[in-house]
């Protein structure tokens, strides 16, 4: 009872922080000049909705190879894909911290291509887990490039710091979880849940070990393709403002989507990250020296392209 107490009071907490975010975007930008700005778009807009595919096909990638070779071989790559579609489209309508559509992509795995539940569960945690380290480098290189390119507001600066420092602590102990057998512990706090699939907990925590014992191949792999589609939300920060009229350096884009993506972590606890997206977005812009109405352009146009997508991922799972 205490714990879902303290769960509903940081959603609560982070709910108004993002309100709050929200309302600063609406304060400091004229927001006519940013519909102005998000017109030149035109057909390019389609542009930017077909290249999210690199982005996604990428991370889809880094999922396939947290599967065993077997399972790799029974669901083909595009199947993957709209799995894993389906399950983001949940954390990102969720108030989960991202992990509510985590079940679905094994579920889904197990339901239409019989991957055995215990490792299609053991593939989402070590994805989530690659994906995340993998976003920890990719930001740890956007701050060495800040930092060698251009002067950063210090209050910024120390924002990066503090969140950087909490994000890496949060990934060392989900880390050292997974080798205490997470499945069981977590099965054992609801009754209801252990006395129905407790045998098979045994199994996913048993899978989850045995791939990082066995598999250090397939870990590389499958952190060297998130980091990639890291990577690739660099080019697709490039492309938009390119898009919007406001001409960007490489190293300005990697800049702007490492500390982005850095800030926003921080607001996992927010549905869709709602607000806080906007405004962290607006407030890295504006620290790299991109003013105010393409960067929330910019903001707008990223939001518009994930809400399509998550669109296309509801239908996915829709058709269970």
């Amino acid at each position: 009872m205490g714990s879902q107490l303290s769960s509903r009071l940081l959603k609560r907490i982070g709910f108004f922080l993002g309100l709050g975010l929200f309302l600063w975007v609406l304060r400091t930008a004229d927001l006519s000049a940013v519909w102005q700005q998000i017109r030149h778009l035109q057909w390019r807009f389609g542009v930017v909705l077909l290249f999210y595919v690199v982005i996604f096909g990428l991370d889809t990638f880094g999922w396939r190879f947290a599967l065993s070779p077997l399972a790799q071989a029974k669901v083909r790559w595009d199947r993957l894909f709209r799995a894993r579609l389906a399950g983001e489209a949940l954390n990102y309508v969720t108030p989960s911290a991202w992990i509510g559509g985590e079940p679905v992509k094994a579920y889904l795995l197990s339901k239409r291509y019989g991957v055995p539940l215990s490792e299609g569960m053991a593939s989402v945690v070590i994805a989530k887990t690659t994906f995340s380290i993998s976003m920890f480098f990719f930001v740890m290189t956007g701050i060495g490039i800040t930092l060698a390119t251009r002067p950063l507001d210090p209050s910024l600066l120390r924002w990066v710091w503090i969140t950087l420092i909490g994000l890496g602590g949060l990934l060392a102990l989900f880390l050292l979880v997974q080798f205490l057998r997470p499945f069981e512990k977590g099965s054992s706090l609801f009754g209801w849940m252990r006395s129905s699939i407790g045998p098979k907990v045994r199994e996913w925590d048993e899978a989850l070990v045995r791939f990082y014992r066995e598999s250090q191949r397939e870990l590389f792999l499958s952190l060297g393709f998130h980091f990639l589609g890291w990577v690739a939300g660099v080019f697709e920060v490039f492309l938009i403002l390119r898009f919007l009229g406001i001409p960007v350096t490489l190293a300005t884009a990697w800049s702007l989507e490492a500390l982005w993506v850095l800030l926003k972590s921080g607001a996992f606890l927010i549905p869709a990250s709602l607000g806080a997206s906007e405004g962290l977005g607006l407030l890295v812009c504006m620290g790299l020296g991109i003013q105010a109405v393409p960067g929330l352009a910019l903001a707008l146009v990223r939001r518009a392209r994930e809400l399509v997508w998550v669109g296309l991922g509801l239908l996915e799972f829709s058709r269970r």
